[in-house]
């Protein structure tokens, strides 16, 4: 075990090789990597994948507890992440006009004529989740309540998500609602008259060289929008290296800047550890030490399912996990191991 964490040491030191020495960045990495490897408690063996891109070098790539390196890992909600860089290519290639759009004119038949309330809702609403409608997600599974598991077992996800009753005005509040992508999904298919999946092999997969990927359907052939995306771990960090390059790939455009930018912004702090969020992407000032923080943009999927993107360092960091009600260790890493290692 000893001389394989300082094999991976001595690899870590050729690609930073700038430095004489190792860094307190290359040291974090390692000593991250030798926790999950010997930490004999269960949710450290429930760790997958763990992988570091550093100043554009893979830094490491590491798989535990029988992960491979070329399997597909479903990534649960990170899926609406990309959902929404697919949409700023669908704005950006003059499909859709730009996320002020209602979303009622390209769903008639859904939204009633006498609901005010759903009439103003906007395409932004939607990406920011403060859509304002009638949801409950953040329940059991089995509880009859739960919105997200009722779409999901009525075989029909956009129409589940389209029909629910509007609670609130639009873009007061921010509730988790996995209805959201579904309706993202709903337009770019009837703008594009493209399928999702097709939408994102040709304008966002095919690009990054992703290809191998698995999108789970519904009984109408919709695709899983929120949380039914699976790639290969690696794959996942080149999302993460689109948004640390403000959306450019091999020095093309792929997704607009200005897209980006929007998308990695906060609207709304949340409940959910106080992080901002974005159009279908988390954001935080992560602190570093008491008189300095710096920004951090992720996806974030159940079970440990996380991307962290650190602009100020050009880093990105990616876990894979299968901890379901069990302690992740990816948010446990990065506070205890990668942010003091940035002071």
């Amino acid at each position: 075990m000893i001389f394989s964490a300082l094999s991976c040491l001595l690899f870590v030191c050729q690609l930073f090789s700038q430095q004489p020495s190792p860094s307190k960045l290359e040291s974090a990495i390692i000593a991250a990597h030798h926790k999950i490897e010997t930490d004999t408690r269960s949710f450290f063996k429930n760790v997958e994948s763990f992988i570091v891109v550093a100043k554009g070098n893979l830094a490491l790539e590491k798989y535990y507890n029988g992960a491979k390196k070329d399997s597909l890992h479903l990534i649960q909600s990170q899926t609406k992440s990309i959902v929404s860089l697919l949409m700023g290519i669908a704005i950006d290639k003059g499909y859709v006009k730009d996320e002020n759009e209602l979303v009622a004119q390209y769903f008639p038949d859904e939204f009633g004529k006498d609901d005010g309330l759903k009439l103003s809702l906007r395409i932004k609403d939607v990406l920011t989740m403060s859509a304002g409608m009638d949801w409950e997600e953040m329940l059991p599974v089995d509880d009859p309540k739960n919105d997200n598991a009722n779409m999901f077992r009525s075989g029909k996800w956009l129409q589940y998500a389209l029909t629910r009753p509007m609670a609130k005005k639009p873009f007061i509040e921010f509730k988790y609602n996995s209805g959201c992508p579904m309706m993202i999904e709903g337009i770019i298919q009837k703008t594009t008259h493209m399928t999702l999946d097709d939408f994102a092999i040709e304008y966002l997969f095919e690009p990054l060289g992703i290809k191998e990927h698995s999108w789970q359907k519904d009984s109408t052939g919709f695709y899983h929008a929120g949380g039914g995306l699976s790639l290969k771990p690696i794959d996942m960090v080149k999302i993460g290296k689109l948004i640390l390059a403000k959306g450019q790939w091999g020095g093309v455009q792929i997704v607009p800047e200005s897209w980006i930018r929007k998308a990695t912004q906060p609207y709304f702090v949340t409940t959910f550890s106080q992080y901002g969020y974005g159009y279908f992407w988390w954001v935080k000032d992560m602190m570093i030490h008491e008189h300095k923080t710096t920004k951090v943009i992720s996806a974030q999927g159940a079970g440990g399912q996380y991307l962290y993107v650190f602009p100020e360092f050009d880093l990105v960091i990616s876990f894979t996990e299968h901890n379901y009600g069990t302690p992740l260790v990816g948010p446990f890493i990065i506070d205890h191991f990668i942010l003091p290692s940035l002071r």
